[in-house]
């Protein structure tokens, strides 16, 4: 009987201990030290690309390296190291792998070549699937490297790798292919539908065809031909979206901190809209004046072009009601003086329960006597 209980007490030592230590072990090497390692067991190795600001870094660090499956299959497969990508040899890695969002996780071979790469948190499951893509080299981040590097350049694949790394944040990298395969492409084929997920409103979107882009650039002075490949409608739909986002950047001041007001800029968008056949052209009009009266600080003339003009506003693009909130309160004391007017334009017009809630909220906190 002592020994079965001894027996028993070692086994739950043991588990207890295996419970504690569970968890990835990352080796105080620097990445040629565990490039080298690699070369001598024959394994990749696992880059954490990390920053002590980062909040879901230490979610990951927290909630899933310390998981038992995750653990055991990153301590089998790899040589596992951790770099802060601000100090010491991390500013380096950055820019050789194109870190630009974290956590960014790499899967190298033993001559530091990119098998794969991930970002940011994810659950366990997927965790480990990423990392089986980089056991061997046919992971769609190995193949397209491989297909650039040996000199292709279709306009399939500059597509392809255009949007794969979108989707592993490497940005800059995106761009300068996007203007590679632009470069290359007949005005036919830019506005083929295979190719309208670089121009179109997407998950790309903010990436690659936003306001500031080239890509949208194009969109505005070829929308017709786009219009016959990919159906107005779709095209006018991102049109009005990026249009309506120069109205809403204006007003919560975003435009701002990218460009500096300039009238002639406005005076262009208002001419592009002018030029298209989408069916709120009024509208966008309207809101370029209520964008360029706002990048003049002209809060009268904002508020006034909204009180006459909101009620006849699609609802999609009666929402940037909510960055006129935004751009009254960058006043400092401003206290909404129309603020009964507009309300009573939303409350009338309006189907949008949140817009409605929020200005007669407003209503009762800057015209208490009225609210009644």
């Amino acid at each position: 009987m002592k020994n079965i209980l001894m027996t028993i007490a070692v086994l739950l030592i043991s588990i207890g201990l295996k419970a504690q230590t569970s968890e990835i072990h990352f080796e105080k090497l620097t990445l040629q030290e565990a490039l080298a390692k690699a070369k001598t067991v024959n394994k990749p190795v696992f880059v954490d690309c990390f920053t002590t600001w980062c909040i879901p870094c230490k979610h990951m660090e927290k909630g899933v390296f310390t998981i038992d499956s995750v653990a055991d299959f990153y301590n089998t497969n790899f040589i596992n190291i951790k770099v802060d990508m601000e100090k010491g040899e991390g500013p380096s890695i950055k820019k050789t792998y194109v870190v630009e969002a974290f956590p960014s996780y790499l899967i190298l071979d033993s001559e530091g070549k990119t098998r794969n790469k991930y970002v940011g948190s994810m659950p366990a499951g997927e965790f480990i699937a990423n990392a089986r893509k980089g056991v061997n080299t046919k992971s769609e981040e190995a193949q397209l490297n491989a297909r650039y590097e040996s000199g292709e350049r279709s306009p399939e694949l500059l597509r392809r790798y255009i949007l794969h790394k979108v989707k592993i944040m490497e940005i800059s990298k995106a761009k300068k292919l996007n203007d590679e395969l632009m470069a290359i492409l007949t005005p036919k084929q830019k506005a083929s539908p295979e190719n309208w997920v670089l121009f179109g409103r997407n998950r790309y979107t903010m990436y690659l065809s936003d306001l500031f882009s080239p890509n949208f650039k194009y969109l505005t002075d070829h929308w017709q031909e786009f219009a016959a490949q990919n159906t107005k409608d779709t095209v006018d739909r991102k049109l009005s979206s990026v249009y309506r986002q120069i109205a809403s950047w204006s007003l919560n001041g975003f435009y701002y901190k990218v460009k500096p007001y300039d009238k002639k800029t406005f005076e262009m968008y208002k001419a592009e809209v002018k030029k298209t056949k989408v069916p709120d052209k009024a509208q966008l009009l309207v809101m370029m004046d209520i964008a360029m009266a706002a990048g003049e600080r002209d809060e009268p003339k904002v508020t006034r072009l909204f009180i006459d003009n909101v009620g006849s506003f699609s609802e999609e693009n009666r929402h940037i009601l909510f960055d006129y909130v935004t751009f009254g309160r960058s006043f400092k004391g401003y206290n909404f003086p129309q603020i009964t007017k507009l309300y009573d334009e939303v409350n009338k017009t309006s189907t949008n329960p949140y817009l409605i809630s929020l200005f007669k909220d407003m209503k009762k906190r800057y015209a208490p006597e009225q609210a009644q």
